[in-house]
């Protein structure tokens, strides 16, 4: 009888050879994968955890590369500062002596420089100005127009008649359209706005009729609503361009000399003279290449005719520091 022997001998040999293929086979394609994935995800340079967001928020990080912007970069325009510390060293110069109440804000736009000064009371105090409310109404109803709570259509032409000639009876009836038809929650609401964009504002009696102390806003408040709205800041940046347009509508009646001089200059002015009360005004300037904003308030003048004139004198100071 022949042996198997050299048959098993074959077979386990056969077996040998194949499996040492096959770990050749699966070394080869491990070590392909490897290579694969390193060039794929190369090594950080340095480790991006805990990246600092705008605001103080962490955010999980991820890895992007840079790419060009293809957006055209447009520089903005050159201006030179203002010399804020020689313009607040002239509105004190100006105030020197007074003996009435007096604030002045001036804000430059464009650079946000702010410089104000008072007399008699503090810069941000509470003072009496009624019709100043009427910016602050006007930014209420567009607020409402933008939410589609009211028509544009329906209210333009008593935001107009109020701010270019001084209608107290329009102003109150968008305050009553902005409460739903109650005079009272519409005054709520348009304070409520004036708090939404960092502002006070005491608004507690309509504007018609005769006057009160119940509404009262200090100078400086009022020129931080007018910077909002020469930002493109004031509800949207459409809606500042529309109020912005109408605040430098020529009034029909001014109240107050500005005493602006030159060529290419535009001006809008809110102003307001109430006997022994108040003498005050807030408005834009708009210079061939820059703007300012100045809000004045005089609380309990001697004279009517002596605090008019100082206001438009107060105006025709700030314009040379503005005039490029």
């Amino acid at each position: 009888m022949k042996t198997k022997k050299p048959d098993i001998f074959l077979g386990v040999t056969m077996g040998l050879l194949v499996l040492a293929v096959v770990l050749c086979i699966v070394i080869l394609n491990t070590q392909k994968t490897k290579n694969e994935t390193e060039t794929t995800n190369p090594p950080q340079l340095a480790s991006t955890e805990n990246t600092q967001l705008p605001g103080g928020d962490t955010n999980t990080p991820i890895h992007t590369e840079s790419v060009p912007s293809t957006e055209a970069h447009v520089p903005p325009q050159d201006l030179t500062p203002i010399k804020d510390a020689q313009l607040k060293a002239d509105l004190d110069e100006c105030l020197r002596g007074l003996t009435s109440e007096w604030e002045v804000m001036v804000i430059d736009p464009a650079l946000n420089t702010k410089v104000g000064s008072a007399v008699n009371c503090d810069v941000n105090a509470w003072m009496t100005a009624n019709r100043f409310a009427q910016v602050f109404i006007m930014g209420a109803v567009f607020q409402q127009v933008e939410e589609g709570k009211l028509v544009l259509d329906d209210v333009i032409d008593d935001v107009k008649a109020m701010i270019v000639s001084n209608d107290t009876y329009a102003a109150d009836r968008l305050t009553e359209k902005l409460g739903g038809e109650d005079t009272s929650k519409g005054r709520e609401n348009v304070k409520a706005f004036a708090v939404a964009n960092g502002i006070q504002l005491g608004f507690n009696r309509s504007l018609s009729g005769s006057s009160s102390s119940s509404n009262y806003v200090s100078a400086q408040h009022t020129a931080e609503l007018l910077n909002l709205i020469c930002s493109g800041k004031l509800v949207s940046e459409s809606a500042s361009r529309q109020m912005l347009d109408i605040l430098l509508t020529p009034a029909d009646t001014l109240e107050i000399d500005p005493g602006l001089v030159g060529d290419d200059l535009k001006y809008g002015f809110i102003t307001d003279v109430e006997t022994d009360t108040c003498v005050c005004a807030m408005g834009v300037v708009q210079l061939p290449n820059r703007s300012f904003v100045i809000s004045i308030v005089c609380n309990d003048p001697v004279t009517i005719e002596g605090a008019k004139k100082k206001v438009t004198e107060l105006i025709s100071l700030v314009q040379p520091y503005f005039a490029e």
